[in-house]
């Protein structure tokens, strides 16, 4: 009788101890075939257009009619600063205030070469901030409308940047702080940003190859 009940319960610890393994082995298959999936979809790279032209070797080539077409803005107020700096590319454009000094604003964009790591980084975490409602003062991000970049708008900096996570660089477009613009309305600003925006995609567009 006492060898019966033994074999029972051994045969009963057996049993038990498979089906955990079982369940554990399910549990892990699970959870590898998650990760992996999430290893895929974070490693993923949006196909992209040959934007080299304006990401890897940009040289200045917008002209004053080309800014105030954008900009929609008389081609009268739209000139070149006297002073170029290498690597960038720089309008003064009249109607968007005046710092202490009376100079017009400034608008000016140049690559910073920030690797395509940081870059996707920085993509995935507008995107994240975005989709769970965090993104302040203005912040943001948009699908270029070439559909392979994004522009991010950075209304508190004067700011908006062109991302594509194929390239080393980003093309950052500044139109400065309000704060530097003394008589700058709040309006302007605003319009400002919404024009650079415009311009983003304008360039985007040019060099779409």
């Amino acid at each position: 009788m006492m060898r019966k009940i033994i074999y029972t319960v051994t045969i009963l610890l057996i049993s038990i101890s498979c089906n955990k393994t079982v369940k554990n082995e399910a549990s892990d298959s699970i959870k590898s075939k998650y990760e992996n999936s999430k290893k895929e979809e974070t490693g993923k790279t949006l196909p992209s257009a040959d934007y080299s032209s304006l990401l890897v070797n940009y040289e200045c080539d917008m002209t004053a009619a080309e800014i105030a077409k954008v900009f929609d803005i008389p081609e009268t107020d739209v000139s070149v600063p006297e002073y170029q700096r290498a690597g960038r590319c720089a309008f003064v454009i009249k109607g968007f205030g005046q710092n202490t000094l009376g100079d017009e604003t400034v608008i000016q964009w140049f690559l910073e070469n920030v690797g395509k790591a940081q870059v996707k980084k920085e993509i995935q975490n507008y995107l994240k901030d975005q989709a769970n409602n965090k993104s302040v003062l203005g912040m943001g991000i948009e699908m270029s409308e070439t559909g392979d970049s994004y522009v991010a708008k950075i209304p508190m900096s004067g700011r908006a940047v062109i991302m594509n996570e194929n390239y080393d660089s980003w093309l950052l477009l500044s139109y400065s702080q309000k704060g530097m613009y003394k008589s700058r309305t709040e309006a302007q600003h605003a319009a400002l940003g919404e024009k650079t925006m415009a311009l983003a995609n304008y360039l985007l567009k040019k060099h779409k190859k």
